[in-house]
């Protein structure tokens, strides 16, 4: 039997095994949450970088497309353009979040050329666990310089998620698009197995809604993004053409109609005369009804009342002017126009430049063919497609020097 003396030696040694392994499991403790305190931080400020990244993307391509419209745009203004695009991404600048301007870039290979807007944003965030192994606070931050290039979209939708149509709807239908992306403010459903955006490279498809149905082949599908800058929108807007007397205004019939105003055109108009920078065809009121319509160095502007219509198996083939304020577009439909623009089965659209109708819900039911033309900008308040095929690409744009919504891209 153990004597008293070694009873209490023993447990002496017992009570002070008991204490290291307490000063070992409270070590542990205070390891784990500091690997736990930076796995969060660290996730939550990567999270923010991508934001802030997204931000001054935004802000630097606004300020380019601005500055490629008005070469002599001040620094307030220009600055008005950034804050509006880097609000919109949910920061506040001139506020919490840090931004500078730089016209040229201050640093990197175009700081010497005006035409490019660099962008920086930061922002102090409060880390997690504040105080703990002294992370209070990280400054996360993004740098983004935009000018002269290819645009990244050349499809645009502008109606909100929720709306009915749907923002954009692909059903059996193959959408190639070559150098460009798709910006949808709404929601994109996949109403067939078979529906297809892809192209070369893989094209990038951001989405602020959800997207519903056949969503796997929808590019390189990105949800929850801010809606797509407008290039049209402003501020201030794109002005309109200013608007002729309508006592003017005449019917267009017959096969060649020289720019002017028209209160609609028949089905037999063939060819729409162009030239210069002034080659304009305003529709005030009614329907252009196209069979197979062709204009080369003109713009369709519709105003009021005025639409597009096309029966089956028939072809719209437009070229815009490549001169002037409306350089590169080729359909204008002024933004208060709500009509729709409708086709039959077998309806070819071949245009090379912009088509703008951001009140209008377009819709193609069997069997689209879009001709590639090598340069297409299509912005449209619903698109739906729900049988054929269709290229675009922006990869052939320099016809339209002018044209700013066709020459801005991120450059850095």
């Amino acid at each position: 039997m153990l004597g008293r003396k070694e009873i209490v030696m023993r447990r002496e040694r017992i009570g002070g095994e008991r204490g290291q392994l307490l000063i070992l499991t409270a070590f542990g403790l205070v390891t784990v949450l500091a690997l736990s305190a930076f796995t969060i931080n660290a996730s939550f400020m990567y999270d923010k970088r991508n934001r802030l990244y997204a931000a001054a993307d935004a802000g630097a391509k606004s300020g380019a497309l601005e500055v490629h419209r008005n070469s002599g745009i001040s620094s307030t203004d220009l600055q008005t353009f950034v804050y509006r695009e880097i609000t919109n991404h949910g920061f506040n600048p001139g506020g919490t979040t840090s931004v500078t301007i730089n016209r040229p870039p201050a640093t990197g290979p175009f700081s010497s050329d005006n035409s490019y807007v660099e962008v920086i944003v930061s922002e102090s965030t409060s880390s997690f666990f504040d105080g703990f192994l002294a992370l209070t606070s990280l400054t996360p931050g993004a740098r983004a310089v935009a000018g002269p290039g290819n645009p990244n979209n050349c499809l645009i939708t502008t109606a909100p998620p929720g709306s009915s149509p749907t923002s954009l709807g692909i059903g059996n239908t193959q959408l190639t698009l070559n150098g460009c992306s798709v910006g949808d403010a709404g929601d994109l459903d996949g109403n067939n197995p078979n529906a297809t955006i892809n192209g070369t490279p893989t094209p990038a498809v951001a989405v602020t809604g959800s997207c519903n149905g056949t969503c796997g082949a929808m590019g390189t599908l990105t949800l929850g993004t801010p809606p797509p800058i407008d290039p049209f929108a402003g501020p201030p807007p794109l002005a309109a053409p200013p608007a002729p007397d309508p006592a003017t205004c005449i019917p267009g019939v017959g096969p060649v109609l020289l720019p002017g105003c028209y209160t609609s055109i028949a089905n037999s108009v063939t060819t729409l005369t162009g030239g210069g920078q002034n080659s304009i065809y305003y529709i005030i009121s009614g329907t252009v009804n196209i069979s197979n319509l062709t204009g080369n160095n003109v713009m369709i502007y519709l105003t009021g009342t005025a639409r597009l219509h096309s029966a089956n198996n028939n072809i719209l083939t437009l070229v815009a002017m490549t001169s002037g304020t409306y350089s590169g577009i080729a359909i204008f439909q002024d933004p208060s126009d709500n009509q729709n623009f409708d086709t039959g089965n077998s309806f070819t659209l071949s245009v090379k430049g912009a088509i703008y109708m951001p009140g209008a819900d377009v819709d193609f039911p069997n069997s689209l063919n879009f001709v590639n033309t090598g340069c297409t900008l299509f912005v449209a308040h619903s698109l739906n497609v729900r049988n054929g095929n269709g290229i675009m690409s922006n990869n052939n744009c320099g016809d339209f020097s002018g044209a700013a919504f066709l020459s801005i891209s991120m450059a850095e």
